[in-house]
């Protein structure tokens, strides 16, 4: 059991920044607040093989609830959730809602890679470039490693002006002198158990108590991007809006809340290809270890890829959703991606495209 006191210490230690360029004093007076959570299995709750009822989103809700506020919260957050597959669904599931605040949470979801730095700072550019931005806050979490993708994190929230959150500040200092020990916080290597998932919606509401009485700031033109934000533009086709695809694979209905049809390619229906003008196109495909997932060859313009095999089987999968880059440029561009199934059944949930 973690101590009222630690948890207390921690929400204080663990605040980065109440950002720049926020109008707190207007936001935090109104009583009706819509707040988006979007991340991975931590934000979903997830742990253990199951879902809790009260992860961290919903724990925020309630404690500002017995502060008099009438909230209503937008998720959308699933296990293993990058931040492409986020960018893809961001505006149907977040942007969509009018939210006033939005919660980030990936830095345990990504690398720190160029390909992962140029995904979130797209999502991070498409919540603030939309017709009603929100106020964006990073929650920047570590597993039991240590790892966490805060150090290029950190000086992009700085870069944008953002609130920001880090779990290290304030937890790693009770690690490192045995006050509390990593299971006080966390079921697993990544997710947080009941007490963990409190002390992460104490976190966040210590950043906005921080912001209440801070003034009105006018807004921050947008900088220029940090590194590269190639997809911020990037929108959601579902198979059936891709009528111009090549194929005679079918599509079918899939139990996914985000994703809920696919193309199912099998050797049997033979190849699939879609060409497709613009600066980028994305393919998005389903991940399982069950025997009757398969695999595809993909080529781009009729030669192989650079990663020349999608594996839809894999013993990591569970039917959550990948994804495969074909192709992104400055200016537009015209290309055709094909795929040629191998073996077993390979679905496709559809592409983002800018």
């Amino acid at each position: 059991m973690i101590s009222e006191e630690i948890r207390k210490t921690v929400s204080e230690n663990s605040l980065q920044s109440t950002g720049a360029g926020i109008p707190w004093q207007t936001l935090l007076h109104k009583k009706e607040l819509t707040l988006g959570f979007i991340g991975g299995s931590v934000t979903q709750g997830y742990a253990n093989g199951d879902v809790y009822k009260k992860p961290y989103p919903a724990l925020l809700c309630d404690l500002l609830r017995e502060r008099g506020y009438s909230v209503k919260e937008a998720a959308c957050a699933a296990p293993g959730m990058n931040c492409m597959v986020g960018t893809l669904l961001a505006d149907r599931f977040i942007l969509s809602q009018k939210p006033d605040l939005v919660v980030v949470e990936f830095a345990i979801n990504e690398t720190t890679l160029p390909p992962s730095i140029h995904a979130f700072e797209s999502l991070l550019r498409k919540l603030l470039t939309a017709e009603q931005p929100p106020v964006v806050c990073l929650l920047i979490l570590r597993n039991a490693s240590g790892y966490s993708c805060e150090p290029y994190m950190v000086p992009m929230a700085e870069h944008y002006g953002l609130p920001c959150v880090t779990l290290r500040k304030g937890l790693n200092p009770f690690l490192e002198q045995g006050a509390l020990a990593w299971q006080d916080y966390a079921d697993e290597e990544s997710h947080p158990n009941p007490e963990g998932h409190l002390m992460l919606a104490e976190c966040l509401l210590h950043l906005l108590d921080s912001a209440k009485d801070l003034p009105d700031e006018p807004p921050q033109a947008l900088p220029e991007p940090w590194l590269g934000a190639p997809f911020t533009a990037l929108r959601y086709l579902t198979p059936e809006m891709m009528t111009e695809v090549q194929t005679e694979s079918p599509v079918v209905k899939k139990e996914n809340w985000a994703f809920p049809t696919a193309f199912a390619l099998h050797p049997k229906t033979g190849a699939w290809s879609f060409s497709y003008t613009g600066t980028a196109l994305v393919l998005y495909y389903e991940v399982h270890s069950l025997p009757e997932y398969g695999d595809c060859r993909i080529l781009l313009d009729g030669e192989p890829m650079k990663q020349p095999v999608l594996h839809g089987n894999s013993i990591y999968g569970w039917g959550n959703i990948l994804h495969c880059t074909v192709f992104h440029s400055e200016q537009p561009e015209t290309h055709t991606v094909r795929l040629e199934p191998l073996d077993g059944t390979f679905y496709i949930a559809g592409a983002g495209v800018c």
